[in-house]
């Protein structure tokens, strides 16, 4: 399995777009956060996608300043691709994924 966490990190007074793919350490706890997600809302079954990205949440949103003044290293996990399939908040993903050529 693979798992890509798309991400805003703040980092020298702005939020800039993070892209991670997650070592096998880091895909097992969002895997076993996942887990625990899916147990929350179901007695049975595995994950669902929304699961992973809660688990993602979970195990990668930082704040290590508060809302209105962040600092460097805060992050907030906007999507995750399990095995190519992408999750996420629409409207934050549109950096992770534009053309290059629309963009110049």
């Amino acid at each position: 399995m693979e798992i890509v966490i798309f991400a805003e990190r703040f980092k020298n007074g702005i939020w800039k777009a993070w892209e991670h793919t997650c070592s096998d350490e880091e895909l097992a706890a969002v895997e076993d956060s996942a887990r625990a997600k899916a147990q929350n809302r179901l007695s049975f079954g595995p994950p669902l996608p929304a699961d992973y990205l809660e688990g993602a949440r979970y195990i990668f949103n930082v704040a290590f300043g508060p809302q209105d003044n962040p600092r460097d290293g805060d992050t907030r996990v906007n999507g995750v691709c399990v095995d190519g399939v992408v999750v996420g908040v629409l409207q934050k993903l549109g950096r992770h994924f534009a053309d290059p050529q629309q963009a110049a």
